[in-house]
């Protein structure tokens, strides 16, 4: 019987292969489109479930509330791992995370990678499975090293590591260490990540510092035992905070702090291993917001939504052609079930090839996918038995409600009626209308989402910033320390090179570097009752002028003048907003102001005032900065200003000239304009994945459209043939068959307008510095929609109007 069913099926779907066509590519390209979603979905939802403990997993960060909001940090200090484990209840095991330098080298070779230290604890807490050497306890002493699989490689080869002496480089200082483990790669989906593991005990400053909670520098990581309870654990930690005197409630409550539920000023908390991605205070650059990827799904729905519904309306007019059929098997015994089952296998059939279709679509389109959205997507991923046996259940469960309902329509044929060629559906018409309506409705709203959102990253992206991107070149230094070594040697190699403008050093990177580098710094401090917060910065000379940024008052750092190095004395240079928080009226005044803060050290003098610049991302406020002239220690990045017609040759030398001095760092120089770029990357996944389902959605509504609008015109055939022997003109024969189909489409722009302003204005308040969701971007949106509509429906509507009446009233 099912066979039957399905062959015929596939004779109907062969002797109406423009409607079968229509349908077949509007399923596949809305399958295709939820598959490739669903891929990025999971994958965002799959950070870190590979954790057997996963549910008991913890990452400690402390809270405090500010006047201008809450604050968060992660990162702890030495005591706090081994403090946690022994005075809160319920902790199991705990580990720190501490990035502290890269490098290893083994017999001459040196591969540069990244150094976390850990505690022994973080092989029991975390499932990254010990693929060679102690499995039992991997860093057992304190001489040990554990690596992961790629640098193992990358450093021996095809050699067995386990047991060899090499040395790694610490925070500046190279140790000697010796291979105990290999430890397979993090998976890309994993929070946490390394590629060398060794003890915390081993870094120069844990000496003088492992008893000091003066000084926070990594993240802390807890395993809670399976009946403990977090709200416990937090109570406890609460006495940790109170016993090792963590606050000052007297400074805090001058710096404009306020006390929480529980009365405290300052709190550390835990939050579960498998909420830090979709954290960005605490899960870091790769963080993704919940609501995006609730977007992402949205998004799916609504062009899987479009596609079903030119299906019920191509097969609920395409019914009113098949009533003679139905008639026909209703008097030689076909009952309604299985007229409807016969039907509804047609509809089957044409969901299950789309969804061949799509999985073979989504397996071509993977990598370009990938390339265009930064994912990391495969296509084992697409070929697993689970994803396609949901991309098969989800054709048979959308064929059933899109399909069930013509092949319910049709069964309920009166077979009399039907013979007499006087067949009618109640309400049919309304049901068309409302589906074509619904259709635009969200076809415009995805439109006006687009625009808003390109607007929005394309302020994000052109806005002045407060300095030049364009020319700088950004080099992260592998040896800090001797940055300004590198920085006068580079003069010297570089000076005599036409395009050669200037060059200084930095201690945090403006943007997101080539290699995925970023970094924060800031300083909080009182002076007499007023609280103070400023980011650091602290920088070489010539750091203005190679950034194109002017003194609004007083001077830059100068070789010039000896102050600026003194020991007795601090120089700054400040922005005009940290200028403001003194309270003066003009910032010319806070010029030649000396003070002391409430932290050690020589006192502070303003030596200049500079406009204010954006040295993070303008998703974040505008903060207060001071810049600090590096003296003695080391900086981060090198920043190389050049003229040039062709920037890709001028960066090439740099990192030539460059690479002379540091030969084995890979050097993943890169200009300014790409880093700060890289701040919006999700913002710009985000337009790009709107761009596209746009592009689908009006596609698909304009292609069930044309198809409604074609079934339409062959049903008023005859009527257009009497219209024009009684002397009605193209024209008017083409505005009376459109008006109906473009009156529904000016409705669904009225209706999504609104909607659409809501949401649009709310997601724009996520953003400090915003573009207004103003009132053309909607009136664009709705005449595109509208000019694609009257195109469409005028190529058939035309083609009716012109055709000769003859042919059509040949039979009357």
């Amino acid at each position: 019987m099912i066979r039957n069913y399905l062959l015929t099926a596939w004779r109907n779907l062969q002797k109406n292969k423009f409607n079968a066509t229509i349908n077949v590519i509007g399923l596949s390209v809305a399958f295709t489109c939820c598959i490739l979603l669903f891929l990025m979905v999971q994958y965002e939802f799959s950070y870190d479930s590979f954790q057997r403990n996963g549910d008991h997993l913890y990452k400690a960060y402390d809270l405090s509330h500010a006047a201008s909001g809450d604050k968060r940090g992660e990162s702890m200090a030495f005591p706090a791992a081994p403090a946690m484990k022994k005075e809160v209840a319920g902790v199991v095991h705990t580990t720190g995370l501490m990035s502290a330098g890269a490098g290893i080298r083994y017999k001459g070779k040196e591969v540069f990678q990244r150094i976390t230290l850990v505690d022994p604890d973080f092989f029991g807490m975390f499932s990254f499975p010990i693929v060679a050497g102690n499995a039992a306890s991997p860093l057992a002493e304190l001489s040990d090293v554990v690596l992961a699989q790629s640098t193992a490689t990358a450093l021996f080869g095809g050699e067995d590591p386990v047991g060899k002496p090499v040395e790694i480089k610490v925070a500046g200082q190279w140790k000697a260490v010796t291979v105990s483990a290999v430890i397979a790669d993090a998976p890309e989906n994993s929070s946490v990540q390394y590629y060398i593991l060794a003890r915390t005990e081993i870094h120069p400053n844990y000496p003088n510092q492992k008893n000091s909670w003066d000084e926070q520098h990594h993240p802390v990581f807890v395993q809670l035992a399976a009946s403990a309870s977090v709200l416990a654990a937090e109570k406890d930690l609460r006495q940790l905070v109170k016993r090792h005197g963590l606050v000052n409630e007297i400074q805090m409550k001058s710096q404009g702090y306020h006390k929480d539920a529980n009365g405290d000023y300052y709190a550390i908390r835990l939050e579960r291993i498998a909420d830090l991605h979709f954290d960005p205070d605490l899960g870091g650059r790769n963080s993704m917001n919940k609501a995006y990827l609730y977007t992402l799904m949205l998004i799916a729905g609504i062009v899987m939504l479009i596609a079903c519904f030119n299906f019920v309306n191509l097969n609920v007019a395409r019914s009113f052609t098949r009533a003679r059929e139905v008639g026909i098997r209703k008097t030689i015994g076909a009952g309604r079930r299985q007229i409807y089952f016969q039907l509804w296998a047609e509809s089957l059939l044409l969901f299950v090839v789309a969804a061949v279709i799509a999985v073979g679509a989504s397996s071509m389109l993977l990598q370009r996918f990938n390339d265009l959205f930064t994912e990391k997507l495969k296509l084992e991923t697409l070929l697993q038995p689970g994803v396609l046996l949901v991309a098969l259940a989800g054709a048979v469960l959308v064929s059933f409600l899109a399909g069930g309902y013509p092949a319910w329509l049709v069964s309920r044929f009166n077979t009399v009626e039907v013979l007499k060629g006087k067949v009618s559906v109640r309400g049919s018409g309304l049901l068309r209308s409302g589906l074509i309506t619904f259709q635009f409705v969200l076809a415009s709203a995805l439109i006006s989402g687009t625009l808003v959102i390109y607007r929005q990253f394309n302020h994000l992206r052109t806005a002045s910033l407060g300095y030049v991107q364009e020319s700088v070149i950004s080099i992260p230094l592998k040896n800090p320390e001797n940055a300004q070594r590198y920085a006068n040697e580079l003069r010297m190699d570089l000076g005599s090179q036409p395009w050669m403008a200037g060059i200084t050093g930095s201690s945090v990177n403006i943007g997101i570097g080539q290699d995925g580098s970023m970094s924060h710094s800031g300083l909080g401090f009182t002076i007499g009752d007023k609280g103070f917060s400023t980011t650091m910065l602290q920088v070489d000379y010539d750091y203005l002028s190679v950034l194109g940024m002017k003194p609004l008052a007083g001077r830059d750092f100068s070789r010039d003048f000896g102050t600026d190095t003194s020991t007795s004395v601090t120089n700054v240079v400040v922005t005009e907003s940290m200028a403001r928080e003194f309270g003066v009226k003009n910032v010319q005044d806070v010029v030649g102001m000396s003070f002391l803060t409430d932290s050690s050290g020589p006192k502070w003098n303003i030596i200049g005032v500079i406009p204010d610049f954006h040295l993070y991302s303008m998703n974040e406020r505008l903060a207060p900065t001071t810049l600090f002239l590096q003296r003695h220690g080391g900086l981060n990045y090198l920043f190389v200003k050049v003229r040039t017609t062709n920037p890709a040759m001028t960066l090439g030398l740099v990192q030539a000239a460059f690479h002379r001095l540091e030969p084995d760092n890979p050097t993943a120089a890169s200009y300014l304009t790409e880093n700060t770029a890289r701040w919006y990357d999700k913002e710009r996944r985000l337009s790009s994945i709107f761009f596209t389902s746009a592009f689908i959605a009006i596609l698909l509504s304009c292609l069930g459209l044309f198809a409604i609008v074609s079934l339409v015109m062959k049903q008023r055939r005859k009527e257009i043939g009497v219209r024009k022997v009684l002397g009605a003109s193209i024209p008017a024969i083409t505005g009376l068959l459109s008006k109906d189909f473009i009156r529904l489409v000016a409705i669904a722009f009225l209706l999504s307008t609104p909607v659409a302003w809501y949401f649009l204005d709310r997601w724009l308040r996520n953003f400090e510095y915003r573009v207004a969701a103003s009132w053309w971007v909607f009136v664009l949106a709705g005449a595109t929609t509208l000019v694609i509509a009257l195109v469409t429906v005028g190529i058939q509507t035309v083609r009716a109007a012109v055709e000769n009446p003859v042919r059509s009233l040949r039979s009357e």
